[in-house]
C-alpha cells in the first residue's frame, strides 16, 4: 500500500531537482562571449598538455581507488540503504525494498562522481569554481537515487519483469549522467553566446515525427536483444553496463538503417540535367603552397565535366610562402574554369571566406579547403540538388583521405569517413539532421549565406556553425556519396592530436551556440543529433572511470560471471557493434585493402577519446559570478570586480 503523502513529497523533490539541472542549460546566465552574433570573442583557451592528461589519469585512478576501497562507510551499502529507505517511505514493504536495493550496483553514479571530483581537482580554475564543480556530485547522487527509487516503485505497481529492472536503472542513470555533464559544461566553461538566428522552419514537423518513430523502432529492436544477451552472458551489473553501452551504438546504427529504408522508399536521387548555371568557388588559403596546385587543377577538371561557367576566388590570407604565385600560375593555365586571387590580411579563415563571398556573383557558391581536392563529377551531381528542391540550401560530399595511403592514420580516417559521410550522415538527410557539412566541399546558395551574415569570425568549427545557422532559417542539407572530395590526413599522432583538439573544441562551441534548451529545437538536427554528438563528446571522459571501477571491482571481488579476464573480453567485444557497420561500408565502397587494418580501430577509438578529454581540460573555465539578473541590481559590484581584476 502506497503512502500518498510521501509519494507526493518524492515527486516534488524530483521536480525541484529537475529544475536545478534543467535551468542552466538555457545559457541565459553566461556572458563569457564579448563579441557579437557573427563574431565570437572568448578568453584564450589552453593548448594540449601532457601534464594535464597525466594529472587527470593519476588523480582519477586515485579517486576510483578510494571509492572502491572505502569500508567505513562502504559507498555501495550507503547508496543501497538510501534507495531502500526511499522506497520504504512510499511502498511500506521493507522486505521488497531491501531486496530491490541489494541488486543495485551504482557503477554509473560512482563513475560520474569520480569524474566530477577529478575535474574539480585538475581543471585550472578558481577555488569557487572548483567547489561549484564538486557540488554537482551530491546533486547527481540525489537524482540517481530518486531515479532508482521510482524504478523500484514502478516494478511493483506495473509488474515489470525482474530481468528488465536492472537495464532500466542503468539506462536512466546513464541518461541522467549525460544531463549532469551538460550542466557542468554550460556552467563551468567559457562558451560562445547562444545564436540570434531566427527560427524560419515551416512544415518540417514530419521530420520530427519520422525521427521519433524510427527511434522507438530501433530501441524496440535492440532492447530485447540486450535482455537476451544479458541472460546468456550473465546478469552481473558491470557486465550489464558494458553490454548496454555497446548496444547503444547498435541503436544508432539501426536508426541509420531505418532512415535509409525511408530514404530509398522516397524516390531516386537527383540526376544531372541540361541546366548548367554559373557557380563560384571560394577558397581560404594560408601557406598552402604544397597542395594548392592539386586543388586548382582538380577544379578545372570538374569544370570541364560540369559544362557551365565556373569562377574561382582564392583569398590568400596573408601567406608568407608562394601560395599566391602558384595559384595565379595554375589559374592562367585553366582550360575550362576562370579564377582570381584576392589578397587578405591574415584575419582568419572566416574573414577570408567572407571577403571572397562578397565578390561572388553566381547564385550557387562552393567553399573548398585549400588542402583538399575534388572529384571530376562533383559539380555535376551537386547542382541538381539545388535545382530540384528549393528548400535545399547546403550540399555536401563524401570526403575521404587522399590516396595513396601511407600510415595507419590514413586507413583509420578512411574507415571513419566512409562510415560517416558515406552512410550515417547520408541517412540523416532524410530528416535533415546532418550536424555539419564539411568545408572540404560545401555548396550553398549565395543569397542564403548573405542573409545569414556570412561565416562567424573567431570561432572554431565555422562549418558546423554555418550548417546549423542555415538550418534554423529553414534551409535543408543534402549529402551524396557520388560527390567525392579528398582531404589531407595528419601524418602522425602529434598532428592528429592538434586536429582532434581543434575539432573537439569546435563541437563544444557549436553546441553551446545552438543548444536546444531555451533556444528552440527546430527539427531533429537540434533536438536529436546535436545533443547526441555533444553528449558523447562531453561524457567520454566519464567512461574512463567506469572502466577503472569495473576493473578494480573485478580484481577485488572476482566471481564466476565477473573477473578480469572476462571483463577484458567483454570490453573487446563491446567494440564489435561499432566495427561491423564500418567494415560493411568499406566493402560497399571497395576499400578492401583498408579491411586488413580494421583491428587498429580499437586503438584509434581510444586515442580519439583521449583527445576529447584534452579539449575538455583545455577549454577556458569561467570564475564564479552572480547571475546576470543579480549583477544588474548591483552594478557597483561589477565595477569593483573589473577594477580588482585589472591591476592597471
Amino acid at each position: 500500500m502506497y503512502d500518498s503523502r510521501n509519494l507526493i513529497l518524492l515527486l516534488a523533490t524530483a521536480a525541484a531537482l529537475v529544475v536545478v539541472i534543467w535551468q542552466p542549460l538555457n545559457r541565459r546566465f553566461d556572458d563569457s562571449d564579448k563579441g557579437t552574433d557573427r563574431l565570437v570573442k572568448l578568453p584564450p583557451f589552453r593548448k594540449p598538455s601532457n601534464g594535464r592528461l597525466v594529472a587527470f589519469f593519476s588523480v582519477g585512478f586515485g579517486v576510483s581507488t578510494v571509492l572502491i576501497g572505502m569500508h567505513h562507510p562502504q559507498p555501495l551499502q550507503v547508496y543501497q540503504g538510501f534507495v531502500a529507505s526511499l522506497v520504504r517511505a512510499v511502498d511500506r514493504q521493507p522486505a521488497t525494498a531491501t531486496v530491490y536495493a541489494q541488486h543495485l550496483t551504482p557503477l554509473v553514479p560512482a563513475a560520474v562522481v569520480g569524474y566530477l571530483v577529478t575535474m574539480s581537482l585538475v581543471l585550472p580554475a578558481t577555488l569557487g569554481r572548483r567547489l561549484m564543480i564538486l557540488a554537482h556530485a551530491p546533486l547527481f547522487i540525489a537524482v540517481s537515487a530518486l531515479s532508482d527509487t521510482f524504478v523500484g516503485l514502478a516494478e511493483t505497481a506495473f509488474h515489470i519483469p525482474p530481468a528488465v529492472v536492472p537495464v532500466l536503472t542503468i539506462y536512466l542513470e546513464y541518461l541522467l549522467g549525460f544531463m549532469m555533464v551538460f550542466r557542468l559544461t554550460f556552467t563551468s566553461y567559457a562558451l560562445p553566446r547562444v545564436t540570434r538566428q531566427p527560427i524560419g522552419r515551416r512544415g518540417d514537423w514530419r521530420d520530427s515525427i519520422e525521427m521519433l518513430l524510427i527511434l522507438a523502432a530501433s530501441t524496440g529492436i535492440v532492447f530485447p536483444f540486450a535482455l537476451w544477451l544479458i541472460g546468456r552472458v550473465g546478469d552481473h551489473p558491470v557486465i550489464e553496463f558494458i553490454i548496454l553501452v555497446s548496444l547503444r551504438t547498435a541503436i544508432s546504427d539501426f536508426v541509420y538503417v531505418l532512415l535509409g529504408l525511408c530514404k530509398w522508399a522516397g524516390g531516386r536521387r537527383p540526376r544531372p540535367g541540361n541546366e548548367h548555371p554559373a557557380v563560384n568557388i571560394i577558397i581560404p588559403a594560408y601557406n598552402e603552397e604544397y597542395g594548392i596546385e592539386r586543388l586548382l587543377r582538380s577544379i578545372d577538371r570538374a569544370a570541364g565535366r560540369y559544362g557551365g561557367p565556373v569562377h574561382v576566388l582564392l583569398c590568400d590570407d596573408g601567406s608568407t610562402d608562394a601560395t599566391s604565385e602558384l595559384a595565379n600560375a595554375t589559374m592562367r593555365s585553366y582550360a575550362y574554369a576562370t579564377g582570381e586571387v584576392i589578397l587578405g590580411t591574415h584575419g582568419g579563415k572566416a574573414k577570408a571566406l567572407n571577403q571572397a563571398l562578397q565578390r561572388c556573383t553566381a547564385e550557387f557558391v562552393f567553399r573548398l579547403d585549400a588542402d583538399c581536392a575534388v572529384d571530376q563529377d562533383c559539380f555535376r551531381y551537386a547542382i541538381p540538388y539545388f535545382l530540384s528542391d528549393p528548400r535545399i540550401g547546403l550540399v555536401g560530399a563524401l570526403t575521404v583521405p587522399k590516396e595513396p595511403y601511407y600510415t595507419w592514420i590514413d586507413r583509420m580516417r578512411c574507415m571513419e569517413q566512409v562510415f560517416n559521410f558515406g552512410f550515417s550522415q547520408v541517412m540523416l538527410t532524410e530528416v535533415d539532421a546532418v550536424p555539419c557539412v564539411l568545408g572540404s566541399f560545401m555548396g550553398f546558395r549565395r543569397q542564403a549565406a548573405l542573409d545569414l551574415g556570412g561565416f562567424v569570425s573567431g570561432m572554431f568549427g565555422e562549418d558546423a556553425e554555418f550548417t546549423c545557422a542555415l538550418g534554423r532559417r529553414g534551409w535543408r542539407a543534402a549529402l551524396d556519396p557520388r560527390i567525392v572530395s579528398y582531404e589531407d590526413v595528419p601524418p602522425n599522432t602529434r598532428d592528429l592530436r592538434v586536429q582532434r583538439f581543434r575539432w573537439s573544441m569546435a563541437g563544444m562551441m557549436n553546441f553551446g551556440r545552438f543548444t536546444p534548451w531555451g533556444n528552440g529545437a527546430p527539427g531533429p538536427r537540434f533536438w536529436y543529433q546535436l545533443p547526441k554528438s555533444a553528449g558523447m563528446r562531453f561524457f567520454s571522459p566519464a567512461h574512463f572511470f567506469m572502466m577503472v571501477l569495473a576493473l578494480q571491482y573485478a580484481a577485488i571481488a572476482p566471481g564466476v560471471t565477473h573477473n578480469i579476464l572476462r571483463l577484458v573480453w567483454l570490453v573487446f567485444v563491446s567494440f564489435l557493434p561499432g566495427m561491423v557497420p564500418r567494415v560493411l561500408m568499406l566493402l560497399y565502397y571497395r576499400r578492401l585493402r583498408v579491411l586488413l587494418w580494421a583491428p587498429m580501430w580499437i586503438a584509434f577509438s581510444m586515442l580519439k577519446r583521449v583527445y576529447l578529454l584534452e579539449a575538455a581540460l583545455g577549454c577556458g573555465v569561467r570564475p564564479v559570478r552572480p547571475p546576470l539578473a543579480l549583477r544588474g541590481l548591483a552594478p557597483g559590484w561589477a565595477r569593483q570586480r573589473k577594477v580588482t581584476a585589472d591591476p592597471r
